[in-house]
């Protein structure tokens, strides 16, 4: 694994997919639904969906090719994984997430050891923390 020491680890249940170099973490909610009625004296009322959602999201990666591999081949079969970013021994975010995109970037010959890439995911299914 290319790795320059950010600290946090994306991987899968194959292993470390790559090095976090940034990431927008994230947005959980849980969307209201209109429950009014005529007994509610002419305003609305909401009560909660109680169908938590994660949304969309994108992480940049330090990556070996090898390791983001399954990530493609997850995107073109349409796979749900599990993934985790760790933030030390102690700190994790677990979830599932469909793979919707991978953006290679822009080689840095300052460092072309050092491949990059952008990952978006769409939250599915549960998002735990850890600590």
């Amino acid at each position: 694994m290319t790795q320059t020491n950010y600290g946090v680890i994306l991987s899968d249940s194959a292993g470390t997919i790559g090095e976090v170099v940034s990431v927008d973490p994230p947005e959980m909610s849980v969307p209201a639904v209109e429950s009014t009625h005529h007994g509610t004296g002419g305003h609305r009322t909401f009560v909660s969906s109680k169908l938590a959602e994660i949304g969309e999201f994108k992480a940049t990666n330090n990556y070996v090719k090898a390791n983001i591999a399954t990530l493609y081949s997850n995107i073109r079969a349409g796979t749900v994984g599990r993934y985790t970013l760790a933030f030390d021994s102690l700190n994790a975010d677990q979830f599932g997430a469909l793979v919707t995109n991978i953006k290679p970037m822009t080689a840095d010959a300052t460092k072309p050891e050092v491949l990059k890439a952008e990952i978006t995911f769409r939250g599915t299914d549960s998002f735990s923390l850890s600590s």
